[in-house]
């Protein structure tokens, strides 16, 4: 129930900070696995940008905020919610299903998974209507230091 506040939160604030040329809002939702199968879970909220209206594959801008939730483990130090914010682009097919996104995102606190306060934030998936399903990876390419474990996670969820 956190979890799902959380989400609604960073929605509502998704809505009242959006551009006016928002083309869509998205809420998704599911769990999230590192190393070691842990899982825990994750809410995220995007707003995206308008793109071409023509049957060709475009780009879009796009901003996320995200919530992946604490779970306790002897070994590595994942014991902390993390709150990101991120920024990028989206490239959307000629028939509008399918998209990849690569978003630089900040983090509120660092984790063995998260070990950062940048991560890269890559997305692939499929939507249809008002539903849409993803792959997300986050992780800092171990390029800023840090163990470095990442998240992945499989989210589902709704578009308007």
């Amino acid at each position: 129930m956190k979890g799902l506040r959380c989400g609604m939160g960073a929605l509502a604030c998704l809505i009242a900070c959006a551009p006016a040329g928002a083309a869509g809002y998205d809420l998704t939702a599911g769990p999230s696995i590192t190393s070691s199968e842990r899982t825990t879970s994750a809410i995220f909220a995007s707003v995206f940008g308008k793109g071409a209206d023509d049957c060709n594959a475009h780009f879009e801008p796009i901003g996320t905020f995200g919530w992946v939730d604490a779970r306790n483990t002897r070994k590595d130090d994942l014991n902390h919610e993390v709150f990101l914010a991120g920024a990028g682009v989206r490239m959307v097919t000629a028939n509008h299903h399918w998209f990849l996104s690569e978003q630089l995102a900040v983090t509120s606190t660092r984790t063995d998974a998260l070990s950062s306060r940048v991560e890269f934030m890559t997305s692939a998936g499929w939507q249809n209507g008002h539903f849409m399903v993803m792959l997300r990876h986050i992780s800092n390419a171990r390029l800023f230091g840090g163990k470095n474990l990442g998240e992945t996670m499989l989210l589902a969820g709704v578009k308007w």
